[in-house]
């Protein structure tokens, strides 16, 4: 993402939860690849998080994320 892109995007953008769930994989990605992808805990959430069918690998991290999402939503 360029300077450019950043400079569009406000804190109060909205996005969908797939769209945010997609973008903290993206974030960590990135993260991994940066750090020279030693760090086996991302490497570990980013395998859980790729889409397979239409979910993701883990559902369980579908249902984590939701409960995510939730409590994002629930807290003032």
């Amino acid at each position: 993402m360029s300077e450019d892109d950043a400079v569009q995007l406000k804190p109060t953008d909205a996005i969908t939860v797939l769209e945010g769930f997609d973008a903290v994989r993206i974030f960590l990605e990135t993260l991994w690849h940066r750090e020279g992808k030693d760090a086996a805990e991302i490497a570990f959430v980013l395998g859980a998080t790729r889409w397979e069918d239409g979910t993701p690998s883990d559902p369980t991290i579908w249902e984590d994320w939701l409960a995510a999402v939730h409590i994002c939503r629930s807290t003032p």
